[in-house]
């Protein structure tokens, strides 16, 4: 009787232990949750996880306007992407790169995600609920969701007829032992063997997508908990996955013969539920009867992940915002007067302690300066806040007011080995497809850095210079940095000019940093080959040729300098 008491005392004990300790589990995980929000997220990515999540933006295009590749690895968008990526789940993470690559023109749109950023600003608790819900939902898998669902409502499908079969001779050979037992005894061997074998045999063929299948139903039972949530700010969407959610409950519910069981869980329970769907094969009818589902409701699959990825991508820009600590909504104008970009004090966030710079461009821009003052950072800086306008409704800085664009840039080119293709071709096909843009109805801005750098001085400011000049007679605002300063002299007319400039003392060159207006009048190349311990000699001769030629426009070389 005492052991029986001790027993009974350990088993409340080990339950009490268990709702305690789980009791704990839940505050730790919902501090964790708090302590990140509006923190820097610290998931690191390689390419291949990057592929991945990119899987559901080449899933969705559909021709509209998105950033292509050249533009998003000039950026370093994939960092900027890490930097945003405030997000628990699949889905939210696969949506919010797509919301990324691809700017928008719509208002309306960008105005929505900044209610919804603002709403889970303002009020934590509802913030909360929904972080729980979507880290419970969580990352898996090494696909991406969205193949995982498109892969769900490729099968083929397949008939339940001979599992029902199966089911029923097993049946009927237990009656016929009852009647004529060596004929029954041999007749359910027979039968077992079959089911046994057949069931082997088919979910080889099907178990690799019962992985889609428990992606799909957990989507579905932790958006039920978010659809379960009272919030009016979130009424449309509430609702919106209510209505998708109530068409996917019968997959919910025949996901669970699929799921029941498992020789590893150990129990007895476990190893029955085992041998019941070996001999009746109710988890591979449960899979067929999924496949129909979801092929005839896989729009409601797909409106329950927008729905949700929609969400999402509001908490991560309600947390990049708190993150970024200075920023300001985006003011969109018309183009009746023309193109332009005005921002006070924008700034790069990847930077540590960035110098703002304010843009007034109410044409295009001409940038000169000296080496590694800036220029680059510049074009990077403004750019990116053009696309962070036009997707998160957030900019880097004061203010940002312009017209909707379509956003190029041309600024980190590589020659192409295998390809065969050199740096000036790659560069000529990168403006190409800027000018073939020209005359869409929706605006160009663009961003060029250092004009055909991979060919000879007179072709380059040749060709540069009707290029760039071609540009402004189009729909193309274009904001250009060049080492070529006779360009600012040859575009006057159509490019207003800024610049960058540096302090170059005994020993060492400061920079400002800071954007000043017209044209850059000092250089320091030569200055920098004597900080870096060049001879003396290199340094004269070659001040005394760039001397000569600013006076009489000829390169020479005289006899000391040619000994």
């Amino acid at each position: 009787m005492e052991l029986l008491w001790l027993m009974a005392a350990g088993v409340v004990f080990l339950v009490i232990y268990y709702q305690i300790d789980q009791k704990r589990r839940r505050a730790l995980w919902i501090e964790q949750l708090r302590e990140s929000w509006g923190k820097v997220p610290e998931q690191e990515y390689e390419e291949e996880d990057l592929r991945r999540i990119a899987r559901y933006y080449e899933m969705c295009r559909n021709g509209e306007y998105s950033l292509d590749d050249i533009t998003w690895n000039d950026l370093d968008l994939d960092e900027i992407f890490m930097l945003l990526n405030h997000t628990h789940s699949s889905v939210g993470e696969e949506a919010l790169y797509r919301l990324l690559r691809t700017p928008v023109s719509d208002e309306a749109v960008l105005k929505e995600r900044d209610r919804l950023a603002s709403l889970f600003a303002q009020d934590e608790e509802l913030r909360l609920s929904l972080e729980k819900s979507f880290s419970s939902m969580g990352k898996r898998g090494r696909q991406a969701l969205c193949d995982y669902i498109s892969n769900l409502s490729k099968q083929p499908l397949r008939s339940n007829g001979v599992h029902y079969l199966g089911a029923a001779a097993l049946a009927a050979s237990a009656v016929l032992i009852a009647f004529a037992a060596p004929v029954g005894i041999a007749a359910l061997i027979a039968v077992l063997a079959f089911q046994i074998i057949s069931y082997y045999q088919q979910k080889g063929q099907v178990e690799t997508h019962f992985a889609s299948v428990a992606q799909v139903v957990r989507l579905t039972v932790y958006g039920r908990e978010i659809a379960s949530l009272k919030e009016d700010g979130l009424a449309a969407y509430l609702e919106s996955l209510g209505e998708a959610l109530n068409k996917l409950e019968p997959i919910r519910k025949k996901s669970r013969l699929i799921v029941m069981g498992s020789a590893m869980g150990g129990s007895p329970l476990d190893v029955l539920a085992d041998y019941v769907k070996m001999l009746l094969h109710i988890d591979l009818i449960a899979y067929n009867q999924i496949v129909a589902l979801a092929k005839d409701r896989e729009q409601a699959i797909w409106d329950m992940v927008r729905v949700l990825g929609e969400m999402e991508c509001g908490l991560a820009i309600a947390s990049f915002r708190v993150c970024l600590g200075q920023w300001s909504c985006p003011v969109f104008c018309g183009t009746e007067e023309g193109l332009g970009l005005f921002g006070e004090e924008l700034y790069h966030p990847l930077i540590d302690r960035p110098v703002p710079n304010t843009v007034c461009a109410g044409r295009s821009q001409l940038i000169t300066g000296s080496n590694a003052s800036g220029k680059s950072t510049f074009l990077k800086t403004t750019a990116l806040g053009a696309v962070l306008a036009q997707t998160v409704y957030t900019v880097p800085g004061t203010s940002y007011r312009a017209p909707f664009y379509q956003i190029y840039t041309s600024m980190a080119l590589r020659d192409n080995l295998i390809g065969g293709e050199s740096y000036y071709m790659a560069e000529i096909r990168s403006l190409k497809r800027i000018l073939d843009r020209g005359s869409d109805e929706l605006p160009v801005l663009c961003f060029v850095d250092e004009v055909l750098r991979g060919t000879n001085t007179v072709e380059r400011i040749a060709a540069s210079a009707q290029i760039l000049k071609s540009m402004t007679r189009q729909n193309i605002l274009c904001f250009a940095a060049t080492h070529d300063g006779e360009l600012t002299w040859l575009l006057e007319d159509c490019y207003d000019n800024s610049h960058f400039e540096e302090e170059v003392t005994d020993g060492d060159v400061l920079f400002s940093y800071r954007l000043l207006p017209g044209r850059a009048q000092s250089r320091n190349a030569l200055k920098l080959l004597g900080l870096m311990g060049y001879d003396r000699r290199v340094l004269e001769d070659a001040e005394a040729m760039a001397k000569r030629f600013l006076e009489t426009g000829i390169w020479t070389m005289n006899k000391a300098e040619q000994k």
